[in-house]
This record gives structure tokens, C-alpha cells and sequence, in this order.
């Protein structure tokens, strides 16, 4: 990575620091756009660059770890995709780490909150239909497919419930080990699928 690029995850890094300090201390609302901006030593313009909306600041933690499309893509092609992808779903759950409790206070404002609750649904529909595309690819069949749909739709789902449990759970329990868990009772169950 040159510098430019560091110097761009840096500033990113420290707005995004900076606004989840705000959000915790002072609530979703009535933080403003112009104080993060202040806080991080950044202008308007470069905040606005950025992120172009303040939902997309308090999302950011999440919607980094849901891009198992671009995850997918990373992974070896030699690799079986049942493999690859249950090995996207354990990196993406690792991306929750909460070792200062500040994602676990950022959830509880997303949950409270209507206008970053409902960008996240939209940002979940963006990822899954990512990681279609991924499949699609991986598969060589076209994103509509509907082994494709079905793949990327249960590793989704996997993934967010794997998500769930883990957040329900305590913090410090193994996120890999809430994975293996989730993974586990799919295989050994007796999935019943709609007839037609």
C-alpha cells in the first residue's frame, strides 16, 4: 500500500473513529455531520467525500464485515465452494471484534434508531447481491441462476445468524467457534424444503 492509500485508510479510520465516540457519547441524532467533522480535524468536504450520509458512518463497522462477495473473490479458485465459502462466513464473523464494547453500543443505536436500521436492510440487500455475483462467477452460470440465488442466499443466512447468536452470546466467547457451531447443525440436519 503507497502512501496516498495509507494516509486515505488513515483519515477514513479517524472519522470513523471519531463519529462512533460521538454516537456513543451523545446518541445517533443529535450528532451532526458539521461536529464530526470538527472533532476530525477534517472539512465538510473531505467528511462528505467520505461518507456522504451519516448513517454510513455509524454502519461502517458493519458493513465491512458483510462483503463475503468481495471475500469470496479473494479465495483460491481451486477451492471447493462449500469451502471457500464457509471460510468467507468465519472471516466476515471475525470482523465483529468488540474488545472496547463500542460495536455492541453502535448496535443498540442501529436497533433504536429508524433511519440507520432501515440503510442497513438496504446495505444487507447490496451485499447478498454481491456475493450472488461472486458465486455466479465462481460457478460460471449467470447471476440469476437459481442455484446461484439459493447458494447465496442460505450462506447469508448462515452468516446472520451465526451474527446473531454470537451477539446474543457473551462477547468474549470464540466467534469461530459460534461459526463451527451454526455449520455444524446445518449439515447434520434434516433440512425440509418446500414442495411444490
Amino acid at each position: 500500500m503507497g502512501l496516498r492509500e495509507r494516509k486515505t485508510a488513515r483519515t477514513r479510520r479517524q472519522i470513523v473513529d471519531v463519529a462512533l465516540d460521538l454516537f456513543v457519547e451523545q446518541g445517533y441524532d443529535e450528532t451532526t455531520m458539521e461536529q464530526i467533522a470538527e472533532r476530525a480535524e477534517v472539512g465538510s468536504t473531505t467528511l462528505y467525500r467520505y461518507f456522504p450520509s451519516k448513517d454510513l458512518l455509524i454502519l461502517d463497522r458493519f458493513t465491512q464485515s458483510m462483503d463475503l462477495g468481495a471475500r469470496l473473490r479473494s479465495r483460491p479458485s481451486t477451492e471447493s465452494l462449500s469451502v471457500a465459502l464457509g471460510a468467507v462466513i468465519h472471516a466476515s464473523i471475525e470482523g465483529f471484534a468488540d474488545e472496547d464494547g463500542r460495536v455492541t453500543a453502535l448496535r443498540r443505536i442501529v436497533d433504536n434508531a429508524p433511519v440507520p436500521r432501515a440503510r442497513l436492510w438496504d446495505l444487507v440487500a447490496q451485499a447478498q447481491s454481491d456475493l450472488e455475483s461472486a458465486i455466479a462467477a465462481r460457478l460460471d452460470r449467470p447471476p440469476g441462476d437459481l442455484q446461484v440465488v439459493l447458494t447465496a442466499t442460505l450462506t447469508f443466512a448462515v452468516f446472520q445468524i451465526a451474527a446473531e447468536k454470537w451477539w446474543a452470546g457473551d462477547h468474549r466467547a470464540s466467534r469461530a467457534a459460534v461459526v463451527d457451531e451454526v455449520l455444524r447443525a446445518l449439515a447434520a440436519s434434516d433440512l425440509v424444503l418446500p414442495s411444490p
